[in-house]
């Protein structure tokens, strides 16, 4: 058999239950079917990325972002145009609504940044064709129901038209008959109603002969005739004429319809695949938030590790113990023993199932430490295989499977064999199921196998390559825990589980005097065992506790550090722009300023003096602006032999800077501003600002003083022109900037660019920069003797 598993597994490990659920979530048939007939690969590559799908799509509905929308099947539709047929108008209908959903899965990868978020998914809805001309004349056409809109056709709404105007007509004529005087003593009831399509009046048998017209039906004593007037068979006739045209036009329609559907065929069936896969994966994803399933990791290719942390069976109801094991290259075969209900069955159950579902690419419901092999064959031998028709025992039914497990089974395969050795004498039950644990041990096949056979505990025990393990029995409550601990063999509990049940005292007593010495013994020895096991199960589950809360809590530090980062960067995006416009307005407001400086000093003003004092003002007022404040930094303290009269202080406890007036040897008067304050000399430090102003004026001895008290350094070197040949505009405007700068403090006139030919884009980058410059008045290209247009010449403002 090439199968990874046989219908025997997909009935004894119960995943057919697990396709049902499956397909509840699906929305179109065809990923219905899909599920239904769900297999599990043994292509390592390709259950990884079915796997990848399914987190993609867990992901997508934990986020509630999006679901496919439910559609009909279409295809038996396709198969009947693709003959001719003419589908009716709720058909068409369903493959408009078809068309629909397709188009709503591609305008959501389309959305922000859904396809990078989702590729794979944005990969096969990408592969979609939009199949837009034949939806635009179904929209057009056909309403949601079935129903053909007039705006199918011009003729269909032309018709339609005719038609409501003559039953109006039709409706009116018949209103005279019932409100005229004339008529209404003739008239059984004044009502107008419908005998062979037709609209009649309900006329007394004695007036057949006043009301001119058709007689249509009559009740059943005969007292009343259905009667349509002569004035109205005219209108009805040619109403009817109308009817017929209508369905005439929508029979064209239709068929036109129809026939555009099956030009489009190939492309509808191409969406169908698609779509079903797209739901397919999406299901897979609803059913792993449903189960709070996790992606198992694949080992490498030939590497053997199957590892379940904290798994559950999907399909247990309630309160479930969670069941965590590992086997590897050194344990292959695993026997499970303990109590009868102690939970060896779904353990077992639970170890293959939740493989199964790993290679169809389900996410399984366990922790994220999950490690699951791929086999090419996992088969079971589970529950009671008596069988009245065949005449087989429940061990020869039993031994059945066994035989066919051994025919196919290998280092990829996975074996599960519950009460292996059951059925038959103890000791040859024994004895055959060591054999086959052996064989298949020898093999390399994953074995897990629940017995309740004391000769195989001691064997599994001595052997290299198998392992025991125990189901929980707490022996004060004498009910199971269903907790795995792998490592010992388990006791049968045998004598508490009959105890409990009501067995009495004295019959327990004679059957523990025939326990032979030796068995005692042993079950002592498994008891020590199993309760050391128990210690260290309940320290590893205390130990997994605290390290899932410090994860946890790093996850939210975390968490905490990028919003930090995230609201430091935009402090940053906000201080950078503020500044930019900070820096515009001051530029701006400098020029000018530097500009009515030469103004004064070319015009010689008795006025210069007093105006040089406000624009020195505006430019330190300015200069505070740009400046980052800084925090005032307490200088050293100062004893007493320091502190003189006259001398600047800084003083912390009032972040002030003030002028030492007076001092005994314990208290200084110092000027504050307006105020006089006595503080203890310890009170007092050196002023930091004024040595700051004396680092600075050494550092600039240069720096030339104006009258009004204002220092201004010049670039002892001012250039007219500027080569910026080789840069990007980027890197040219700071540099035109300076040189404009510098050009006016030095009193030039122009200044010159060199900008080079080339492509033209920095010429015209710089030119539109000059054009919004204050300091320029306008600009030009160069003469031939100046560069020609590889220079741009500035004249500058005055």
């Amino acid at each position: 058999m090439d199968e990874v598993i046989t219908e025997r597994e997909i009935e004894v490990l119960e995943f057919d239950q697990i396709r049902e659920k499956l397909a509840f979530l699906t929305v179109s048939p065809w990923a219905r079917e899909m599920a239904l007939s769900m297999m599990p690969s043994s292509d390592r590559e390709e259950i990884a990325n079915m796997l990848r799908e399914t987190g993609e799509s867990r992901m997508l509905a934990v986020r509630n972002a999006f679901t496919p929308g439910m559609v009909e099947d279409i295809q038996p539709l396709l198969a009947r145009t693709r003959r001719g047929a003419i589908l009716p108008g709720g058909e068409l209908a369903h493959i408009s609504h078809f068309i629909e959903a397709v188009h709503r899965c591609q305008r959501f990868m389309k959305e922000e940044d859904n396809a990078q978020s989702y590729p794979l998914l944005d990969e096969i809805v990408g592969s979609m064709e939009p199949c837009r001309e034949i939806f635009s004349e179904l929209i057009r056409s056909i309403d949601g129901n079935g129903n053909v809109l007039d705006s199918a056709s011009p003729e269909l709404s032309s018709v339609r038209r005719k038609k409501t105007n003559l039953q109006s007509r039709i409706r009116d004529k018949l209103e005279e008959y019932i409100r005229g005087s004339q008529y209404k003593r003739y008239l059984q009831e004044a009502l107008v109603t419908i005998r062979s399509g037709r609209y009649v009046l309900p006329i007394r048998q004695e007036y057949r002969q006043q009301v001119d017209g058709i007689v249509h039906d009559q009740s059943s004593s005969g007292a009343t005739l259905f009667i349509e007037p002569l004035p109205v068979v005219q209108l009805q006739n040619e109403c009817r004429t109308a009817e017929m045209a209508e369905e005439k036009e929508i029979e064209r329609i239709l068929y036109k319809l129809s026939s555009k559907v099956a030009d489009a065929e190939s492309d509808l069936r191409k969406n169908i695949d698609l779509y079903a896969h797209f739901d397919f994966i999406c299901a897979r994803g609803a059913l792993s938030v449903e189960l709070n399933g996790v992606e198992p990791r694949l080992p490498a290719a030939g590497e053997r590790l199957f590892s379940l942390d904290e798994a559950v069976h999907p399909l247990l109801p309630g309160g479930k113990v969670p069941l965590t094991v590992e086997l590897d290259e050194m344990i292959r075969t695993l026997v499970i023993t303990g109590p009868n209900t102690g939970g060896k069955t779904v353990a077992l159950k639970t170890m293959g199932l939740l493989t199964v579902m790993a290679q169809c690419g389900l996410q399984v419901p366990a922790e994220k430490g999950t490690k699951i092999t791929v086999f090419k064959k996992i088969r079971a031998d589970i529950g009671d295989e008596q069988s009245i028709v065949q005449s087989l025992s429940t061990f020869s039914g039993h031994m059945n499977n066994i035989i066919e497990i051994l025919l196919e089974a290998g280092s990829d395969s996975m074996v599960l064999f519950d009460e292996l050795g059951a059925g038959t004498d103890p000791s040859e039950g024994a004895a055959l199921a060591m054999a086959i644990l052996a064989e298949l041990t020898a093999r390399g096949a994953l074995t897990v196998a629940t017995t309740h056979i004391n000769e195989l505990k001691l064997f599994a025990q001595l052997q290299d390559e198998m392992q025991n393990a125990a189901m929980e029995f707490d022996p004060d409550t004498l009910e199971p825990t269903y907790r795995l601990l792998q490592g010992v063999p388990g006791q049968s509990n045998a004598f508490h589980i009959a105890g409990r049940l009501g067995l009495p005292e004295i019959v327990l007593e004679k059957a523990k005097s025939f326990l032979h010495r030796s068995h005692d013994q042993v079950e002592t020895v498994i008891a020590r065992l199993v309760e050391d096991q128990q210690r260290y199960s309940r320290d590893s589950r205390r130990a997994a506790a605290e390290r899932s809360r410090a994860e946890l809590l790093m996850e939210e530090l975390e968490k905490e550090r990028e919003l930090l980062r995230a609201r430091r960067e935009d402090i940053l995006r906000e201080a950078r722009d503020e500044a930019g416009q900070l820096i515009r307005k001051t530029k701006n407001t400098v020029d000018e300023l530097i500009r009515e400086l030469r103004k004064l000093k070319n015009e010689g003003s008795a006025y210069q003096e007093t105006r040089g004092e406000e624009i020195r003002q505006s430019l330190n007022a300015l200069r505070r602006e740009l400046e980052p404040a800084e925090e005032e930094e307490a200088g050293e303290a100062l004893s007493a032999g320091e502190i003189t009269v006259g001398r600047s202080v800084y003083i912390p406890s009032l972040r002030q800077h003030g002028e030492v007036i007076s001092h005994t040897a314990e208290e200084a008067k110092v000027q504050v501003g307006m105020l006089t304050v006595n503080l203890p000399l310890s009170e007092l430090r050196q002023d930091s600002r004024r040595q700051k102003q004396q680092k600075r004026a050494e550092e600039h001895p240069s720096a030339v003083t104006g009258r009004g008290g204002y220092s201004v350094e010049k670039d002892t070197a001012i250039k007219s022109s500027i080569d910026l040949r080789g840069l990007t505009l980027d890197e040219a405007v700071p540099l035109v900037e300076k040189l404009l700068d510098n050009a006016l403090w030095a009193g030039l006139s122009s200044a010159e660019i060199i900008h080079g030919k080339g492509t033209g884009k920095l010429k015209e980058g710089l030119q539109d920069y000059l054009k919004e410059h204050p300091l320029v008045k306008k600009f030009r290209l160069g003469n031939p003797a100046e560069g020609g247009d590889g220079v741009t010449v500035v004249e500058l403002s005055s």
